[in-house]
């Protein structure tokens, strides 16, 4: 398998996500010895305005170096595990990372997918009503920390899906693509809970583990992609 990364962005992203890091703990400290002069706070109304107004700054940049970090930040980063699920593809498969407003996208013969990872946890259920998938059952740790929500593949995609076709349009190509979404579970204390009602072609919930097979098998099931479309794509590597 070919892999292709924007190493300049992901390394300006994990920069950026440990500064906020650093910042937010400057933050959090600053408040912790504000907090041991409780009479000045309770005399003067200005301090403690300053006091939560540095919580919630904290909190706020915690926030985003947590979500830089988790994709950008010390190894191995979700490209890093998806390289290595992937490991085995031939060379007729290619990935790009962060080369497209598609953060992962996998090229194949004969299947386009998005590929979505996450770390959240619990039992991961399709609601027909809503028509998404909800995460329910989530440890406090993994709440309080990531703050991850679940991602919805179906919005998604469409999102994708339009990208990808306005860049191909540039290049004088009017397709309708293909594609399909993979939400890849990266936490193995995510459990899908199978239904009748979770049965998609062109959207998956699937364990780390087994993506590779099911991509594998997926792309026998479908017609081959048109070469022109595989080649426009490909002149993303040169960018």
């Amino acid at each position: 398998m070919k892999i292709y990364i924007d190493s300049k962005m992901v390394k300006r992203n994990g920069k950026i996500g440990n500064i906020l890091k650093w910042i937010s703990f400057g933050l959090l400290g600053i408040g912790v010895l504000m907090l041991f002069s409780q009479d000045e706070m309770l005399a003067n109304q200005m301090y403690t305005m300053l006091y939560f107004i540095a919580m919630i700054v904290a909190i706020f940049l915690s926030s985003i170096s947590n979500y830089l970090n988790s994709r950008f930040g010390k190894s191995p980063r979700p490209d890093e595990l998806l390289d290595k699920a992937l490991k085995g593809l031939d060379d007729k498969h290619s990935i790009y990372h962060y080369k497209l407003s598609i953060p992962h996208l996998l090229v194949g013969p004969s299947s386009l997918w998005v590929l979505i990872p996450t770390f959240v946890d619990g039992n991961i259920t399709y609601d027909a009503k809503k028509k998404r998938w909800t995460q329910k059952g989530s440890s406090f740790v993994n709440r309080f920390f990531s703050r991850e929500a679940f991602p919805n593949p179906q919005k998604d995609l469409e999102i994708y899906k339009k990208d990808l076709e306005k860049f191909l349009q540039k290049k004088g190509l009017n397709v309708d693509l293909p594609m399909k979404a993979a939400v890849i579970l990266m936490n193995k204390k995510s459990v899908v809970v199978e239904s009748d009602q979770n049965n998609f072609d062109d959207k998956l919930i699937i364990p780390y583990d087994k993506i590779k097979d099911r991509l594998r098998k997926s792309g026998k099931e479908i017609e081959p992609l048109p070469l022109n479309i595989i080649s426009a794509i490909d002149e993303i590597q040169e960018k």
